[in-house]
C-alpha cells in the first residue's frame, strides 16, 4: 500500500483563469472611471503672464476667437445666446464659467461677454493665461 501512494506524486497546479478575470475586471474599471480631457476646437492663443499660475476648472467654458465669435461649449453662439444659456444654468447652480479669449481680441468685446455672464447671473468668471516664457 505504501508503495503505491510513493509512485503516484500528485502535482500542484495552479488555475489562471480567476486571476485573468481579475485582470479584465481591473482594465474595465480603469477604461470606465478614467477622466478624457476634450480639447477645444478653436485655435486660441492665450495670453501670457508672469504671474500665471493654475486656475481651477469651471463648469462653464466659454471661447472667445479673434474674429469676434463665441463658443459655448464648442458651440457657436451669439452673445444673446450666450447669456440666455448660462441664465438657463445659473439659476438651477451658481455655475462658475471660464472665458478663454484670444490674445489678439480686442479687450472691449472680452468685457462685454464677461457683463453678459454676470447679468446671466454666473457664479465666477475666471480668465485664464499661459505662463510667461523666460
Amino acid at each position: 500500500m505504501f508503495a503505491e501512494a510513493r509512485n503516484t506524486v500528485r502535482r500542484a497546479r495552479v488555475d489562471m483563469s480567476p486571476l485573468i478575470d481579475i485582470v479584465f475586471l481591473l482594465l474595465i474599471f480603469f477604461a470606465v472611471t478614467t477622466t478624457f480631457l476634450e480639447q477645444s476646437g478653436m485655435d486660441l492663443e492665450l495670453p501670457e503672464s508672469s504671474t500665471a499660475g493654475a486656475t481651477e476648472t469651471a463648469s462653464i467654458l466659454v471661447e472667445v476667437g479673434a474674429n469676434r465669435e463665441i463658443r459655448f461649449e464648442g458651440e457657436g453662439v451669439t452673445l444673446q445666446q450666450l447669456e440666455e444659456r448660462v441664465g438657463a444654468l445659473s439659476s438651477e447652480d451658481s455655475a462658475r464659467v471660464t472665458v478663454r479669449a484670444d490674445r489678439t481680441m480686442e479687450y472691449g468685446f472680452v468685457i462685454e461677454v464677461v457683463d453678459a455672464l454676470r447679468r446671466a447671473g454666473a457664479g465666477g468668471v475666471s480668465l485664464p493665461m499661459v505662463p510667461r516664457q523666460q
